[in-house]
């Protein structure tokens, strides 16, 4: 694989040649100063070997010294940087061409960065730019020293142990903006992408935890609360964790008591007692992840299903009925005959949200058929607006003022009270963490 290296020259020319031998590279960037530049493309004997003041010897161009030849191109191997004192200026500059590289090398080319040499901005700015670029390899040449001017002699090229400040940089940085967008997969490409790199024992290890939750949390954003389990469990040793993991755990016993309901043949693979309504709980978050986004078409799909969804499991529970295939003989004598008429050609009565929602109004001394009984009206209105939008039955999207005014203020509240009204002291549920750092 061809190599390309990047590095910063400063008054020294022997770190420079010394690293460029040990790496051999098939380029060379140099970065330079006004000052430091002659020791590129200066004529003559620019580059001088001094002890002290005394210059013990005059020697050619790195270039030359290292018979570069044609492999060095001064209009393509040569980077200025103008004014050294400005960070900013130089780190932009430093990443303009590292993307230059990239897009001209491709993706078969390996870049290397060495920033031994030049000023403190240079060196800071070459190893800043090629951390945040995703270069791997970043060296310094060390020796041995009898002042803070210059290596003197015994120059070593070493790699540079970068894995720690990446780590601290994604943990810090990176995940959390992507966690607050509940980006799961972005962020398992970044954590995978970096369990690529030569990591410490301690680093890898922990990296791959912080990768666990993530697939762990993905999974659930997605209801495979099992397969979520499987990565999470660890978590349950982490205080900040734990909360959220317990959750997970009663979500699972709430499914798993519906499930005969719903012909669902889930089987949790660890459960905690709850109060039967975390399932609700569950996909009402789900719900206000989606609004965090803004999706607010995903969004108001899944307050659809949570509505419908709170009442099958309050039917099942409370009356060990099935809407799917409403057993008549469970319910009130008075109730029978209007029922049965609903009986399809196929044998199987089957009840819709509303209707699941009207027998519950229905049933004596039901506090979730009180309650849609009391806001049935403002909820039918919100019902027509998710009919005609485009995940439902129209094409008509729902915007921020739409979701705001027809289902944050009325159909959450709703879901909330309604999950109130039936278990005054229900656990609260948790949403997912929206960082990681506090874990480590």
């Amino acid at each position: 694989m061809p190599k390309i290296l990047l590095i910063t020259v400063g008054g020294s020319y022997q770190p420079i040649v010394t690293a460029i031998r040990e790496l051999e590279p098939d380029q060379v960037l140099f970065i330079c100063s006004e000052d430091s530049r002659s020791q590129v493309i200066g004529s003559g004997t620019p580059c001088e070997r001094r002890r002290g003041p005394e210059v013990l010897e005059r020697l050619p161009n790195i270039p030359t010294q290292l018979s570069l030849g044609d492999r060095f191109q001064p209009d393509r191997d040569l980077l200025v940087l103008e004014d050294l004192d400005n960070l900013s200026e130089c780190y932009r500059a430093i990443a303009d061409r590292i993307r230059t590289l990239r897009q001209d090398a491709g993706d078969e080319t390996r870049l290397l960065a060495d920033y031994t040499g030049g000023t403190k901005t240079m060196s800071v700015a070459l190893a800043m730019a090629s951390i945040d670029s995703g270069i791997e390899a970043i060296y310094v040449t060390t020796g041995q020293r009898r002042d803070l001017i210059r290596i003197e002699f015994g120059e070593q090229v070493e790699r540079a142990s970068t894995a720690s400040i990446v780590i601290e940089r994604l943990v810090e940085q990176n995940l959390p903006a992507l966690l607050a967008q509940y980006n799961y997969p972005a962020a398992i490409n970044e954590l995978k992408s970096l369990l690529k790199q030569n990591l410490p024992t301690t680093d890898r290890k922990r990296v791959r935890s912080l990768l666990n939750y993530c697939i762990g949390f993905d999974y659930w954003d997605r209801f495979d609360h099992a397969a979520a389990w499987n990565y999470l469990e660890p978590a349950l040793r982490q205080a900040k964790l734990k909360p959220v993991i317990l959750f997970l755990k009663r979500v699972m016993h709430s499914r798993e008591q519906f499930a005969p309901a719903a012909n669902d043949h889930f089987q949790a693979p660890s459960v905690m007692q709850g109060h039967g309504y975390e399932l609700v709980q569950d996909l009402l978050l789900n719900a206000e992840r989606r609004a965090v986004l803004e999706r607010y078409d995903d969004a108001v799909a899944r307050l659809y299903r949570t509505l419908e969804l709170l009442a099958q499991i309050r039917l099942w529970a409370g009356y060990g009925l099935k809407t799917s295939d409403l057993d008549v003989a469970k319910l009130p004598e008075s109730l029978r005959a209007e029922y049965e008429n609903l009986r399809s050609p196929r044998g199987a009565i089957q009840l819709g949200l509303t209707r699941s929602y009207v027998l519950l109004s229905q049933l004596p001394d039901e506090p979730l058929g009180a309650l849609y009984h009391q806001h049935h009206q403002r909820l039918q209105n919100a019902l027509q607006v998710r009919n005609y939008s485009l995940f439902a039955h129209g094409l008509a999207p729902i915007d921020a003022a739409k979701y705001e005014q027809e289902f944050r203020t009325l159909v959450v509240p709703f879901l909330e009270a309604g999950i109130t009204n039936l278990v005054p002291d229900a656990n609260p549920a948790t949403q997912f963490p929206l960082a990681f750092q506090a874990v480590f």
